[in-house]
């Protein structure tokens, strides 16, 4: 693509767009009636800055069907990521909402293609952009008064061990400080790794603290004993005390978007030195489009679980060769 000073000014004009887009919808006056997290500012928006970026651009980029398609990837990314630098986004928002950016800014530069062959000699650049720019929060508007879907999911993990009930049982009711090498993608984004887990007392009634990294803490009451083959925790998470640097204020646990609720250890006996140990959580997902971030918070959770599993593998079976 020939980068030329018209095609400059598109993408900054674009940008612009962006930013003054999002600084409107997250401040304290608007907040309330624009949610960020809505079908507004997650699907249409990013329509709205394809389709800037294909209707400011001179009139041979218009027409290029390449062009329609691809550049508006390029202000998609450069929008969010100077949103991620202003600190209103954070990597792992970033990761999550990418795919249905650079599908959404691509529909939104066919269409300003089309509208520009047929509709331009008889609309005014001013009333087309107006009507474009405000297309997301007026949708966003509209959806505002309808209270968020919510669904509760469940993610089920297990891990083979070699190692007996007793021994598992001893690993899982308390967690000694994790010293060994964690691996998932979400810690790689920035979320947390768990530090530890403390216990009150044995038994129903007994207070877990699984605390993690960064202020984050998992209060998880016991209510499933069941010596060397279950243990079942309801989980309370207090999003006032965790640090307003965490996490994400869209995946904040606790929060509007997103809760954890119950976390349950079962041990499956294979044989005398061999079992299986699973690991089940569930959780609330609260937003207008549960069925996409239902994959990612599944992950999520997956990745989370996957990894706790496999350092008790590595404790027990390392305990057991000593």
């Amino acid at each position: 693509m020939k980068f030329t000073k018209t095609v400059f000014y598109s993408i900054l004009v674009s940008v612009l767009y962006g930013l003054l887009a999002q600084a409107i919808a997250r401040s304290d006056a608007f907040r309330e009636v624009f949610l960020v997290m809505s079908i507004g500012f997650v699907f249409v928006f990013p329509i709205s800055l394809g389709f800037f970026t294909v209707y400011t651009a001179p009139s041979e980029k218009q027409k290029s069907f390449l062009y329609q398609l691809f550049a508006p990837w390029g202000v998609s990314f450069l929008s969010m990521f100077l949103a991620m630098l202003i600190g209103w986004e954070g990597t792992i928002c970033l990761v999550l909402a990418l795919p249905i950016y650079l599908i959404c800014s691509s529909i939104g530069g066919v269409i300003a293609g089309i509208w520009v062959k047929v509709f331009q000699k008889s609309n005014p650049v001013f009333f087309t952009l107006g009507l474009f720019g405000l297309a997301p929060f007026l949708i966003g508007f509209l959806e505002s008064p309808f209270p968020l879907p919510t669904e509760n999911r469940e993610v089920l993990t297990s891990i083979t061990i070699q190692s007996t009930p007793e021994v598992v049982w001893k690993n899982i009711t308390r967690i000694p400080k994790i010293t060994e090498k964690q691996e998932g993608f979400f810690y790689f984004m920035g979320f947390p790794r768990p530090v530890e887990a403390t216990l009150s007392h044995d038994g129903i009634g007994g207070v877990r603290d699984a605390v993690f990294e960064k202020g984050l803490v998992f209060y998880e009451t016991i209510n499933i004993w069941e010596e060397n083959k279950k243990l079942g925790f309801k989980i309370r998470v207090d999003p006032n005390s965790t640090p307003i640097t965490t996490l994400d204020s869209h995946v904040t646990v606790g929060g509007r978007y997103f809760d954890a609720l119950y976390g349950e250890y079962e041990i499956e006996p294979l044989n005398e030195n061999s079992l299986v140990l699973h690991l089940k959580s569930e959780y609330r997902l609260s937003t207008r489009f549960n069925v996409y971030a239902g994959i990612w918070s599944d992950y999520l959770m997956r990745d989370i679980q996957e990894n706790i599993l496999r350092v008790l593998k590595f404790r027990i079976e390392s305990k057991n060769n000593q």
